[in-house]
């Protein structure tokens, strides 16, 4: 494959990201190593530093649009922080105890299954706030419910591979009905930052890291970054919503293959 071909995936894998807060751990991992030839762990490590510079990118682009709601975030991030640093410290214990693979392919078809929920509830849910003009300005947010949410996602992002978008974002699509889906987006990328440091440090002394890879995806990337970002704010509430909901269920529909 030439490099026009890592531009090409990244910049869709980018635009997709940026546009639902998922998409990055669960299709560019299979693509790099099932279309490209890369070698799988080559290809999960050098995903997590390519996921980490497009979501680093994404968050400067949703916080100019306003769609980062710092409350969430930082609750998110008081149990998501802890839950992760706990899951890295603790996985080669656990990996020698519990089979690893069988919790990862049976979170991957639960994860699948409420992803496509999601993408069926966010189509046809007429209740939905899809519009941050409207979105309720609660000064009181569940911290309680988004602590749990935050370690529950932290420790399994550190014992799996699962990306955290996929886990964080059906879950405050249950915890926060209130809030637009735009705004959810927009934190739950912001939460995923957070999440990959510890994950991206251990790979990269593992030395699965390929830096020059990643770099190459990036540059698709980028533009796809702001590209997502204008058509999640921009679009008419309806065709976001749609868009949204097709991007879900994609992403679903990989989870369970």
């Amino acid at each position: 494959m030439g490099i026009a071909s890592y531009i090409l995936v990244g910049f869709v894998v980018g635009t997709c990201t940026a546009f639902s807060g998922v998409g990055a751990g669960a299709l560019m991992t299979p693509m790099l190593v099932l279309v490209m030839g890369v070698d799988a762990n080559v290809a999960i490590g050098s995903d997590l530093l390519f996921n980490l510079g497009t979501k680093v990118v994404a968050v400067f682009t949703h916080m100019k649009r306003r769609t980062i709601q710092p409350k969430l975030l930082l609750w998110l991030c008081i149990g998501g922080v802890p839950g992760a640093i706990a899951g890295v410290l603790a996985s080669a214990y656990l990996r020698h105890h519990l089979n690893i693979a069988a919790l990862e392919h049976f979170l991957r078809i639960l994860l699948g299954i409420a992803l496509l929920v999601s993408a069926v509830s966010i189509a046809f849910g007429k209740g939905l706030v899809t519009d941050v003009s409207r979105m309720q300005q609660a000064d009181v947010v569940p911290r309680v419910r988004l602590v749990l949410i935050g370690a529950f996602v932290g420790i399994l992002v550190s014992l799996t591979s699962i990306g955290s978008g996929s886990l964080t974002l059906p879950l405050l699509l249950l915890a926060l009905p209130g809030v637009a889906i735009v705004a959810l987006v927009g934190t739950d990328i912001a939460f995923s930052v957070a999440l990959l440091i510890p994950s991206l440090i251990g790979h990269w002394r593992i030395g699965d890291v390929n830096p020059v890879l990643s770099a190459w995806l990036l540059v698709g990337s980028v533009p796809g970054v702001f590209l997502g970002t204008y058509l999640a704010t921009r679009l008419h509430p309806k065709w976001f919503r749609t868009g949204l909901a097709i991007v879900l269920a994609i992403v679903g529909v990989r989870l369970l293959l």
